[in-house]
Parts: C-alpha cells; structure tokens; sequence
C-alpha cells in the first residue's frame, strides 16, 4: 500500500479531497522550471490550478496536466501533473517529499 499524504493544519484539510494521484515516477524539466510527477489519477479528477494539499512543506499548485500518456513498459496510460518551481531549495524539498508510491490528496481548483 503505498504511502498516504498526512494531513495538514490549514483550513483546506478539513476537505475532502477533489482527487487523488497515485506517482509512478517523478522528473524535472530544467529548461522550464517544471516538476513533473508521471501517475495514475485514483479518484475524482486532476486539474490545472488545484493545491497539494497534506503535505504542508509541498506549497504547490498543479500548472497543468497532461492524460493518456502511453506507458513506455506498455502498461496502461498515465496522466503527468506539472508544478513550477521558482528556487532550487523549493525542487530539492519537492524532490524529498514525493518519490515513486507516493499518495497525492488534491484540493479543488482555487
């Protein structure tokens, strides 16, 4: 069973969730800023503009998703969240926070 986000203290973590997205895989596109997390969408739906909400060191919003990815081990397809970054120490916490397993919890577009 792969990891759940905790959830955080704000005002956003008494509501449920919009979606949930199980990450198969994460990567960076440096020349874009853009984290990128490669996943299945569990429940609901993914949205641009939706919070990570659970993880309280995660402060970030989709900028946009991309579905029917095809699978390159042939699996069935996936969708990508993207997420902006604008310092390098804000990667370096994202990167430590998410890995393959990982649950995200998603709030309703803002």
């Amino acid at each position: 069973m792969p990891p759940a986000a905790s959830r955080s203290p704000d005002a956003r973590s008494t509501e449920p969730p919009a979606a949930t997205f199980l990450v198969r895989g994460i990567f960076i596109l440096t020349t874009r800023s853009l984290f990128i997390v490669r996943g299945i969408v569990v429940s609901g739906t993914a949205r641009a503009r939706q919070r990570v909400i659970g993880l309280p060191e995660l402060d970030a919003e989709v900028e946009s998703v991309e579905e029917r990815l095809l699978d390159v081990n042939g699996g069935a397809p996936q969708t990508a969240l993207t997420f902006h970054y604008t310092k390098q120490a804000q990667l370096a916490r994202w990167k430590s926070l998410i890995d393959e397993g990982t649950l995200l919890s998603l709030s309703a577009p803002g």
